[in-house]
């Protein structure tokens, strides 16, 4: 069986070729809906269920093709990874320059 391919239109995922495939698109939507996010939040959210080192491993993979892709931004914090959409950290900067200037 044949995966589906999206076309990502932002420049930086032209750049990685332009292809995400249904399963990583559903752990983006998830990321954007519930960020931030770790890998076995989305695998619960997706009702996966096993070892903890399994799913952990499974969804790191896809985080890091959205990374790859300048899609979302990944943070290491203890032993857990951390994601959100890289959306929401241009958000970020716009906010602490707009404070710098207000303050």
């Amino acid at each position: 069986m044949e995966e589906n391919i999206f076309d990502i239109t932002s420049l930086e995922e032209k750049e990685t070729g332009g292809k995400i495939g249904n399963s990583t698109m559903r752990v983006f939507r998830t990321i954007c809906s519930r960020w931030p996010t770790n890998p076995l939040e989305v695998a619960k959210e997706h009702g996966d269920e096993g070892k903890v080192k399994t799913l952990s491993a499974k969804y790191l993979y896809h985080f890091n093709k959205l990374q790859k892709a300048n899609l979302i931004k990944v943070k290491k914090i203890g032993n857990s990874y951390v994601a959100w959409p890289v959306d929401m950290e241009k958000l970020r900067v716009v906010h602490e320059i707009l404070r710098m200037e207000g303050g």
